[in-house]
C-alpha cells in the first residue's frame, strides 16, 4: 500500500536511517477550498497558501483564495524505493508515487469531507516532468463544495496513527479509503454504484478489524438470521440442537454484517446525531422572493447566506440570492436509536442489488441534486415520520466518514 510506505519511510528518515528515495509533486484538485488557520487576509498572503507545511505530506494551494473551483492543490512527498513481486512472480522496483499520491488524496477526501481527486505528477527530484496518473481519462461531474479550515496538527496526527497502527488493520483501513475516495468520485454520474462501494468500504474495515468475530449472543443471531430455526425439528436432546446450532454458525459469510454494524455502533461520533448542519452539501446559488425579516429567520434556521439582488418594491418585497442551505433535513437523518436498523436497512437493499438484481431506490440521490424524483418510496418509521425507505447516499457518506475518521482518532490514545 503507497501511502503506508510513505510514512515508513518518513519514520526510518527521522529516525536516521539510510533510505533510498525520490521526492515529487502532484497536483490535486479540490471541489471545496481547503485552507489552513490564517489571522489576516488570506488574499494576498502566500503564507496564507500553506495548508501543510512539512513532510511526510507538504500541501500548498497554487490557486489564489475564494478563486473558482475546483482549487488546484500542490502535493509534494518522499516516495521510496521499492521492489514489488507480480502475479506472474516477475519482481519490480522503483518509485510507485502514483498510488501514494492516489492513497493521500483519499485519506484527506475522508478527513475534510471534500472531494480531492489526482490530476496529474508535475515534478521528478526538482525536475519539471509532468505524467499522467490514470492511463485512461475518467469522466465524471463534481458539484461545488463549500470552504474547509484543516488543523494541520490534527491531520499529521491522524497519519502517525494509520502508520503506527497493526499493519494488518492498517491494510484494510486504506483498502477501505480507496473504495471511499472512488465511490465520492462517482456519486453524481452513478449514484448506485457510489452507494453499493459505500457499504463495501464498510465491509473491508470491519472485517479487518474484527477478523476473529463471532455473535456474543448466538440465539440472537440465529434467530434473526434463520427465523423459526429451533421449530423446525423436535429435537429430542440438547446435543442435537446444539449440534445444529454449531452447523448454522458455520455459514460462509463470516458474521459480515455483524461485522460492520459493530464497527458503526463502536465508532460513528455523537455528533453525527447532533449535527444539525452539514458544511460538505453541494453549494449552489437559487434565487427567492420575499421581506428581509423573513429572509433573516430563513438563513438563521437553515444555515445559509443571502444577499439582495433586487428591490421588487414595497409591494413584491425583494429578490434574494441565497446558497444552498446546509441544514440537514429530516430525511438525512438517523436517529440514534434507530440506527442498527437502518444499517439493516442498507445491508438487505444491498444485497438486494448484487444477488437479485433489485435496483435501490431513486430516493438516494436526495439531498445530492435540486429536486427529488418523483418515484421516492417512503415509509412510516416507528416515530410516525416519513422517511426515505433507505438513507440517501449524502448521509451514508457522513456516516462512513464520521465513523472512519473517528476509528483513526481513537488509535492515538491506544498507542499512549
Amino acid at each position: 500500500m503507497g501511502l503506508l510506505e510513505a510514512l515508513d519511510l518518513h519514520k526510518n528518515v527521522q529516525s536516521g536511517k539510510d533510505e533510498k528515495y525520490s521526492e515529487v509533486e502532484y497536483r490535486l484538485y479540490s471541489w471545496g477550498e481547503i485552507c489552513s488557520p490564517f489571522i489576516g487576509d488570506r488574499e494576498h498572503s502566500v503564507w496564507a497558501r500553506h495548508i501543510l507545511a512539512d513532510f511526510p505530506f507538504k500541501l500548498f494551494s497554487s490557486s489564489n483564495p475564494y478563486d473558482e473551483l475546483p482549487q488546484k492543490l500542490c502535493l509534494t512527498f518522499k516516495a521510496p524505493y521499492e521492489m514489488k513481486i507480480n502475479r506472474e512472480r516477475v519482481k519490480l522496483s522503483g518509485i510507485f508515487s502514483h498510488e501514494i499520491a492516489k492513497e493521500f488524496a483519499a485519506f484527506l477526501s475522508l478527513v475534510t469531507r471534500r472531494r480531492v481527486l489526482v490530476g496529474k505528477q508535475l515534478r521528478y527530484d526538482g525536475l519539471p516532468i509532468e505524467e499522467e496518473v490514470d492511463q485512461y481519462e475518467r469522466s465524471h461531474f463534481q458539484e461545488r463544495q463549500r470552504l474547509k479550515e484543516l488543523e494541520p496538527k490534527k491531520i499529521y496526527q491522524l497519519l502517525d496513527n494509520l502508520q503506527s497502527m497493526d499493519r494488518y488493520i492498517a491494510n484494510g483501513y486504506i483498502l477501505a479509503l480507496r473504495l471511499y475516495h472512488l465511490a465520492i468520485e462517482m456519486a453524481y454520474t452513478e449514484p448506485e454504484f457510489s452507494y453499493l462501494l459505500l457499504v463495501t468500504c464498510l465491509e473491508a474495515i470491519s472485517s479487518a478489524i474484527f477478523k476473529e468475530y463471532t455473535p456474543e449472543n448466538k440465539e440472537e443471531y440465529l434467530d434473526s438470521t434463520f427465523p423459526g430455526w429451533n421449530q423446525i425439528y423436535d429435537f429430542s436432546s440438547v446435543e442435537q440442537k446444539q449440534a445444529l446450532k454449531d452447523l448454522l454458525l458455520r455459514k460462509k459469510d463470516g458474521f459480515v454484517f455483524q461485522k460492520l454494524r459493530k464497527f458503526v455502533t463502536e465508532n460513528v461520533p455523537e455528533r453525527f446525531f447532533s449535527d444539525k448542519f452539514d458544511d460538505s452539501k453541494p453549494d449552489y446559488l437559487v434565487g427567492a422572493v420575499g421581506d428581509k425579516r423573513t429572509m433573516e429567520e430563513f438563513a438563521k434556521e437553515y444555515g445559509c447566506e443571502y444577499s439582495i439582488e433586487t428591490d421588487l418594491g414595497e409591494t413584491h418585497g425583494h429578490k434574494y440570492i441565497i446558497r444552498n442551505p446546509m441544514i440537514i433535513t429530516e430525511m438525512e437523518k438517523i436517529e440514534k436509536d434507530c440506527l442498527k436498523q437502518r444499517l439493516r436497512d442498507i445491508y438487505e437493499a444491498r444485497s438486494q442489488l448484487i444477488h437479485a438484481g433489485v435496483r435501490l431506490p431513486r430516493s438516494i440521490v436526495f439531498g445530492l441534486f435540486r429536486g427529488l424524483p418523483a418515484e421516492v418510496e417512503m415509509v412510516n418509521s416507528t416515530k410516525q415520520k416519513h422517511v426515505l425507505k433507505i438513507p440517501p447516499l449524502i448521509t451514508l457518506e457522513r456516516l462512513v466518514s464520521y465513523s472512519m475518521a473517528e476509528f483513526l482518532c481513537r488509535q492515538y490514545t491506544k498507542n499512549l
